[in-house]
C-alpha cells in the first residue's frame, strides 16, 4: 500500500507540467555554468545545458539527476547542447550513462576550437539511441506541440569561420555561434541564448522581426557578462535571469549579476541571478508568467 502511494505521488509530480503549463528551472550550481530543466505542457522534459563537470563535481550526477528524481522525471525526451564549452555541456555524459535519453541536439560546430571531448559526447549521445539533430538557423525543434522553438543563429555556415585568429579566439568563436532558441507558449516568448555575443546577439537581432523580440524571459547572455544593450532595449522582458556565480576573481565583471541588474532594471525587468536566488522557477499559462526564487 505504501509503495502504491509513492508511485502514485510520483506520478502526480511527473505530471505537474502536463496541466498546459510550461515550467523552466534555471538550476543554481556550486560551479560556474548552465543547466536548464524544462518541463512542457504536454509532460515532456528538456535540458537546455547541463552544467559543469570537474572532479569532485559533476552537475549531472550531483544537481541534475537529483532534481528530476525528486519530480519523479525518469528520462529525458531531449538535450540541446548551445555550444561546445565544458560548463555548458559537461554534466550531458552522466546523464546519458544514467536514463533514457531521446533527442541530442547542437548546432553541428565542428570547426577551430572544436574538441576531441566534445565529439566523444556527441557520438556516445548516438550510441546511447538518442537521434542526432544539428539545428541551425531557421529551423525548428519539437519539444512539445504547445510550443515553438525556433533557431535564430547560428547560421548553416557559421559566424566568423573566417576571422583572422587574432581577432577572435576560439572560445569567442564558439560562443558567438551557440544555438540561440527562441520558444514560445501562448503569448508568451522565452529566449535561450547560450554565450552568444557580439556577433551572435547582432545577427538576431539584425534578422528578426521586433515584434519577434519582445520577450517574457530572457536567459542572460553569456551567464550576464556580456549582454548588450540593444538586445535588452529589443526585449524588454519581464524576467532576465543569469546563471552565474557571485563573484569571479580577476574579471572585469566580478559579479555579472550586477551588471545584468543595470542594465534590465531600468527597463521594468526584474533580474534572477542563480548564486543569490538559488533555483528560479518560471510558469507560464500562455498568458501570464510567473518567477519563483528558492532564496
Amino acid at each position: 500500500m505504501k509503495s502504491l502511494l509513492i508511485l502514485c505521488l510520483l506520478l502526480v509530480t511527473s505530471l505537474h507540467a502536463a496541466d498546459g503549463k510550461l515550467i523552466i528551472t534555471y538550476l543554481n550550481m556550486p560551479k560556474h555554468g548552465l543547466a536548464v530543466v524544462v518541463q512542457t505542457p504536454g509532460g515532456h522534459t528538456w535540458m537546455i545545458d547541463t552544467g559543469p563537470q570537474s572532479e569532485p563535481y559533476d552537475a549531472g550526477r550531483d544537481t541534475i539527476e537529483p532534481f528530476l528524481k525528486a519530480r519523479g522525471i525518469t528520462q529525458l525526451d531531449g538535450i540541446a547542447i548551445s555550444h561546445p564549452h565544458g560548463d555548458h555541456y559537461g554534466g550531458a555524459m552522466w546523464l546519458l550513462d544514467h536514463m533514457p535519453v531521446k533527442t541530442f541536439v547542437d548546432t553541428g560546430y565542428t570547426a577551430r576550437g572544436f574538441s576531441l571531448a566534445y565529439n566523444r559526447l556527441r557520438q556516445h549521445a548516438q550510441e546511447r539511441g538518442a537521434k542526432y539533430i544539428a539545428a541551425t538557423e531557421g529551423d525548428k525543434l519539437d519539444f512539445d506541440p504547445a510550443l515553438a522553438v525556433e533557431v535564430l543563429s547560428p547560421p548553416k555556415a557559421m559566424h566568423n569561420l573566417d576571422t583572422d585568429p587574432a581577432k577572435i579566439t576560439e572560445h569567442g568563436l564558439l560562443n558567438t555561434n551557440s544555438l540561440f532558441l527562441r520558444m514560445q507558449h501562448g503569448q508568451n516568448v522565452l529566449f535561450f541564448p547560450g554565450d552568444a555575443y557580439g556577433t551572435g546577439q547582432r545577427y538576431v537581432l539584425e534578422k528578426t522581426p521586433a515584434e519577434k523580440l519582445k520577450a517574457a524571459v530572457v536567459t542572460a547572455p553569456h551567464h550576464g557578462f556580456n549582454t548588450h544593450p540593444e538586445f535588452a532595449a529589443a526585449t524588454r522582458p519581464k524576467f532576465a535571469i543569469a546563471s552565474c556565480l557571485d563573484f569571479y576573481a580577476g574579471s572585469e565583471v566580478p559579479s555579472p549579476g550586477e551588471k545584468l541588474t543595470k542594465q534590465f532594471e531600468p527597463l521594468g525587468t526584474q533580474v534572477f541571478v542563480t548564486a543569490w536566488h538559488g533555483n528560479i522557477e518560471i510558469t507560464s499559462d500562455g498568458k501570464d508568467v510567473t518567477a519563483k526564487k528558492e532564496k
